[in-house]
């Protein structure tokens, strides 16, 4: 693997906010302008800390077992890409639906472009069919939020 001082910032970054559920890191390694393409799904863009946070928030009220595995990292310059596996639980309410105690693993990639330590874009591609369908989201639905 490839690796230099920004993997261990995204390692860091799915150990705490996702795994550990550190939201506190959010603040530490997020610029206030960044921006998560289809973090929710296609075309549910994250703008900002403040969504960024309410986002993770729901993600953890509504898949309250979440655990994500590194199985492969690289980073290059100001760009790192990651893939990983994630594993959910649907343990809590995702907006009206309640919860169904069902388990989802996913596969997640993400490429994450970072600044003086901080993340400031993040491009992410995962399986969020699988998460709703978990959640027994209606088939029409194509996004978490």
């Amino acid at each position: 693997m490839l690796e230099n001082e920004n993997t261990d910032i995204v390692r860091r970054w799915f150990e705490e906010v996702w795994n550990q559920r550190r939201l506190e890191t959010i603040d530490e390694l997020l610029v206030p302008e960044a921006v998560a393409y289809d973090l929710g799904g296609p075309g549910a863009t994250i703008r900002g800390k403040a969504a960024f946070r309410a986002a993770a928030e729901m993600l953890h009220t509504a898949f309250g077992e979440i655990h994500f595995v590194i199985e492969d990292i690289f980073g290059v310059e100001d760009r790192v890409a990651v893939r990983l596996t994630g594993r959910l639980r649907h343990s809590g309410p995702l907006g009206s639906l309640p919860p169904t105690g069902k388990e989802v693993t996913v596969p997640v990639m993400c490429m994450l472009r970072l600044r003086d330590g901080k993340l400031i874009e993040g491009w992410n591609n995962w399986d969020v069919a699988a998460a709703l369908r978990a959640a027994a989201a209606p088939a029409t639905q194509m996004t978490i939020f």
